[in-house]
């Protein structure tokens, strides 16, 4: 009773936010964001009385995973004190095949998180029909290990099947106890149990290898519901590395990802980091629940890609979004609100580098409308699509086959405008997370499709070259005319949206150009920042190639500052939506 309370008077503070419009930038200046910069980025606060939902970690009698998620952003994890230093192993890491983890082509980082071995009738037809590319699945220790050294993998054999059959990849998270090794769920925290599992695992990843299957190490584990202990970053990476290097010697290539945490414990993902087991892994995978919207995780991603570019210097360490849904519990989200986050998140996490998106849930859990574990679903439990499931598969249909390019910014932060290319061809995906407003863009067509995030359709006059757009809260899709102008204006754009400088403000910004035509391309970058122009290159893609330019760049920055920057691209034509936002971290 207690915490159904606390969970509407939390909804209260919620919704009151969410009306809050976001901040303007001034006209004159070429910036991408209105975002003053930090000394050092931390998360938006969280309101503290939701209850933590209540899904037991326990292993079940029966082979029906239970759900993954808990919303541990809400408890403060405090400082974590490592209880020993982890030896570093001579763990081979091979950079891994790039093609494994997704590209930034829709619907290839688009996936859910399912509970089940077998679906139900038509649950495979109306989930292929949604268009996903990805599921995200437990794969129980001790459903498949009933008796020591001997492994039973039926039910995820007929999984595995599934998933193939209608071209679903699969990320199985390796977790939880045995009670054959003693310790109940904390059967990890002694050397045999430790070992087993890690045999355990390779036995599951030598089975599988030819499947494409990520492999993701434990769920949580900065939470003690799930780790069935104190969360300790050293236990956790000790297990981890034994881990990598068990699955490694029986499939060098195969893509093992974590520490899949809740939330940004920013204490405990450091300690990981000095451990050095983030450099083992091929990704790093959070869980970024929150009540707030969903571009409110920017500035936590640029936090972490900063550790995992200190933790590893050599390569870039891709983070996969592998759990964040919003629940439409009762006093919470409604169902339309539900679809518009679900959309906005994967379409901002395309724009902040990352790689996957895999939303919390598919199915509801139940019919309980104060029980916020039953209401995670984009369906319901009987499999009726919700608005999120029509706007997903609006999403990936509209947008199918395109690439995101970037992010052309306007004169509010809050406004979000996405280019895509496909074959040639633009589009856009437009939308406010402040208040709805009309947008003018310059567009070179006669006239423009318009798809609502509904799947309705429009065709729009455009007068005199200016588009006026309502931007709202649930994103707009503009399909462009397909012209050489927009195929030049879509062939550029930042090789990341997060580029990092050296402690000095100096580094460089890179460009990927990409030049379909029979003629050189060129023109001159200029990346802005503050008002000022801080870089400068002049570019000359050859034909039929993709250039990657060095623009050199310098900011007055201080270490730690994430420096908001607009990159143009000036041609001698002077083609409209030239420009691409970027963020500048100076790394400590």
């Amino acid at each position: 009773m207690k915490q159904g309370i606390l969970w509407r008077l939390g909804w209260v503070l919620v919704l009151a936010g969410l009306a809050a419009c976001g901040t303007g930038a001034s006209p004159a200046a070429p910036v991408a964001e209105t975002v003053t910069p930090a000394a050092s980025p931390s998360p938006s606060p969280i309101p503290t009385a939701m209850p933590t939902p209540t899904p037991s970690p326990t292993p079940p009698a029966l082979p029906t995973p239970v759900p993954t998620v808990s919303l541990g952003f809400l408890v403060d994890g405090g400082t974590v004190t490592p209880t020993a230093t982890l030896p570093l192993l001579a763990i081979p890491t091979p950079y891994p095949d790039p093609k494994a983890l997704p590209s930034r082509v829709i619907p290839e980082p688009f996936g859910v998180n399912i509970h089940f071995t077998r679906p139900d009738p038509g649950e495979m037809n109306l989930m292929a029909a949604g268009g996903f590319r990805f599921v995200r699945m437990d794969l129980f220790w001790h459903l498949i290990e009933r008796e020591r050294g001997r492994y039973d993998f039926s039910e995820y054999d007929a999984l595995v099947s599934t998933m193939e059959a209608h071209g679903m990849r699969i990320v199985f998270i390796l977790d939880y106890g045995n009670d054959l090794y003693g310790g109940g769920g904390a059967a990890h925290y002694s050397e045999e149990g430790q070992a087993a599992f890690a045999r355990f695992a390779a036995t599951a990843a030598r089975r599988y290898r030819t499947h494409g299957i990520i492999w993701e190490i434990w769920n949580e584990p900065n939470l003690d519901k799930f780790w069935h202990a104190p969360p300790d970053p050293v236990e956790y990476a000790k297990l981890a590395a034994t881990v990598v290097q068990a699955i490694r010697r029986v499939d060098p290539t195969a893509w093992i990802v974590g520490p899949a945490t809740a939330g940004f414990p920013w204490d405990y993902i450091a300690a990981l980091a000095d451990q050095g087991v983030l450099n083992r892994l091929d990704a790093v995978t959070v869980h970024p629940y929150r009540f707030d919207k969903p571009e409110s995780a920017w500035e936590d991603y640029v936090r972490l890609r900063g550790i995992l570019d200190r933790a590893s210097p050599d390569r870039k360490i891709p983070i996969i979004s592998g759990e964040w849904g919003y629940a439409t519990v009762a006093a919470g989200p409604t169902e339309e609100q539900q679809a518009q986050y679900l959309t906005r998140q994967w379409l901002f996490h395309l724009a902040s580098d990352v790689d996957l998106s895999i939303w919390y849930d598919w199915r509801n859990d139940g019919a309980d409308p104060q029980d916020m574990e039953h209401n995670f679903g984009i369906v319901t439990e009987d499999l009726a699509p919700k608005a999120a499931y029509h706007a997903a598969r609006t999403l990936i249909s509209t947008l199918d086959g395109y690439s995101f390019r970037r992010r052309i910014p306007l004169e509010s932060a809050a406004d979000y405008l996405l280019l895509f290319r496909r074959d040639g061809v633009a589009a856009l995906a437009a939308w406010t997370s402040g208040d709805p407003h009309v947008v003018t863009l310059p567009v070179r067509c006669d006239a423009v499709d318009l798809v609502e995030m509904s799947g309705e359709t429009h065709t729009i006059a455009i007068t005199d070259g200016q588009l006026p757009l309502t931007f709202e809260n649930g994103p707009r899709y503009v399909h462009l005319c397909p012209t050489e102008t927009h195929a030049r204006v879509a062939l550029w754009g930042p090789a990341e949206a997060i580029q990092l400088l050296d402690a000095d403000g100096a580094g460089r910004v890179l460009i990927d150009v990409d030049n379909p035509f029979h003629e050189t391309l060129q023109g001159e970058i200029e990346v802005w920042s503050g008002g000022q122009r801080v870089g400068t290159s002049w570019v000359q893609a050859r034909p039929g190639q993709i250039s990657k330019i060095s623009v050199p760049v310098a900011v007055a920055a201080a270490p730690g500052q994430v420096v908001p920057a607009t990159v143009v691209f000036i041609t001698p034509d002077s083609l409209p939506l030239q420009t691409g936002a970027v963020w500048l971290h100076v790394i400590r």
